[in-house]
């Protein structure tokens, strides 16, 4: 489990894995090619005593010798011997510097002394290490010779060549590692990235936060160069499925014969819930309920602006007692489907709508349509959602996937909590299509490849609302009534859903990405 949960962790994370995998390899290729190149020569000094002529003066001179090498290999690094080196090679250098650069190991269990000395250059490296033996092998006669007879002598028994290759930098060796650095620096900043990351990214974070059920996931639809949506007149726009789910769970939630208002709402601006309750609304309409769709953004209205209708009466004039109900309800071509904007915004939305006319319009609508869906500002944005969703029968949630923090969420289902509203539950928005939503999702997907029924009617509005109020609510019902499944010809899934310009609509019903 904790392997599948870190690989679950690499796949979600995988671009952060990657780039940081990335900066670690290109890291590792500039120092790299920062690195002058080393060269190493070594050369090799046998170190032999007179044997004597009798066995025990041969033992005697292979245990001095013996005692001796270490101190040899010890003079290898001092003045001494790299004076005369330095000299015979007319280095621009002293004797300290020279150290640096040279180094000599005994090979156990032997009489060699082995001198390697560094160098920049491949000739300069081998002639380095000859001259620093011979002067050895020279410095050591005179030193056994002045404390009289001789009985240790030195002889370079393999000197030095010119090697073909530097030894520093190792390609091989820096890419090994740098790819292993970059490997486990890649799964470092998933794993810490997913730690630090508070956004809600599925549905699993949601149900850590909460009790209440993901009731509907809406997949990550990406936008094409204007950033513009058109709705299909055929079946296989997979767009609806998400919302014909999304139907099916509230039906079981709440049974055909009640009355029904739903308030969709979100934690903060940009979840998607003024587009989910167009969809959601669309989806009821396309199922046989007659619905009314409910601009109840006192504050920041935009239902209207997505439908192309005239906003300039709706619910805050109902509220204040301007107008009826029925003279500013606006229906829409889907049989079924009838829109009240907001109406004009006023200095008081709150009161407006934690109000008794608010209790007693919702009891006038619940008795005219069979499902009354109402859109209203985000919870931790004001406290309208709050006050309605006590007089409703239900509120679904919208969380959108990458924009929401947890901590939001936990704060706007408290405040829901506590004033005991019902929660019906979480809808998902904008979770991409790669971490796999639902099984209903990818048998749409399927489903629709291979489908070629055609939707007769279409959900068609114009580009921009008319000026003249009278055009507006005139009815606009399709002669022909829609199937009952028919498809949503709106898709809420990513940041912005505004008016396309520039370009014209192959129908009318085009429609852009909404952050509301």
């Amino acid at each position: 489990m904790i392997v599948q949960h870190y690989l679950t962790i690499l796949r979600e994370r995988w671009v952060y894995a990657l780039s940081t995998a990335f900066v670690v390899i290109a890291a590792v290729a500039g120092i790299t090619a920062r690195q002058p190149p080393v060269y190493e020569s070594s050369a090799n000094v046998f170190v032999r005593t007179d044997p004597g002529n009798s066995v025990t003066d041969r033992s005697a001179a292979a245990d001095y010798a013996r005692q001796q090498i270490d101190t040899y290999a010890d003079l290898v690094t001092t003045p001494i011997v790299l004076d005369p080196a330095i000299r015979s090679l007319d280095l621009d250098a002293d004797a300290g510097q020279i150290s640096d650069r040279v180094s000599a190991e005994v090979p156990e269990d032997t009489l060699l002394i082995s001198i390697t000395a560094r160098a920049d250059g491949s000739e300069a490296s081998a002639k380095l290490a000859n001259a620093v033996a011979e002067s050895l092998q020279e410095q050591v006669a005179d030193l056994e010779t002045t404390s009289g007879k001789a009985t240790v002598q030195l002889t370079v028994v393999t000197p030095a060549t010119a090697p073909k290759a530097p030894s520093s930098p190792n390609l091989t060796q820096n890419f090994v590692l740098g790819l292993i650095a970059a490997i486990l620096a890649g799964m470092l900043a998933a794993v810490l990235r997913d730690r630090l990351d508070n956004k809600v990214r599925k549905a699993d974070h949601i149900e850590q936060l909460t009790d209440a059920a993901v009731i509907g996931t809406v997949p990550l639809i990406t936008a094409g160069e204007n950033h513009v949506f058109v709705s299909e007149h055929g079946s296989q726009n997979v767009q609806a499925e998400p919302y014909r789910e999304l139907r099916s769970n509230l039906r079981f939630l709440e049974p055909r014969g009640r009355s029904r208002s739903l308030l969709v709402t979100s934690s903060v601006k940009g979840e998607g819930k003024s587009v989910t309750s167009i969809n959601l609304a669309s989806a009821l309409a396309r199922g046989g309920d007659r619905v009314l769709l409910v601009d109840a953004d006192l504050r920041d209205p935009s239902v209207h602006r997505y439908l192309g209708i005239e906003g300039g009466a709706g619910l805050s004039t109902v509220l204040i007692g301007d107008t009826e109900l029925k003279d500013v309800v606006q229906p829409m071509e889907l049989v079924n489907l009838a829109v009240l904007a907001s109406g004009p915004i006023p200095p008081n939305p709150a009161e407006l709508l934690d109000s008794e006319q608010m209790t007693v319009f919702l009891e006038e609508a619940t008795k005219q349509y069979d499902a009354v869906v109402l859109d209203s500002a985000p919870v931790l944005a004001a406290t309208d959602a709050i006050a309605m969703a006590t007089r409703v029968s239900g509120t679904v949630f919208v969380a959108r996937n990458g924009v929401v923090r947890r901590t939001q969420i936990t704060q706007a289902l408290r405040k829901i909590q506590l004033v005991r509203a019902r929660l019906l539950g979480l809808v998902l928005n904008g979770v991409p299509r790669t971490t796999g939503t639902t099984y209903s999702q990818s048998y749409g997907s399927s489903y629709a490849a291979h489908s070629t029924r055609k939707d007769p009617d279409t959900w068609a509005h114009r580009a921009e609302p008319e000026p003249v109020y009278s055009k507006q609510v005139a009815v606009r019902q399709a002669e022909a009534p829609p199937d009952s499944d028919r498809e949503i010809p709106l898709s809420a899934s990513d940041s912005s859903l505004r008016q396309a310009s520039g370009r014209g609509s192959v129908f009318p019903g085009e429609w852009a990405i909404s952050n509301d």
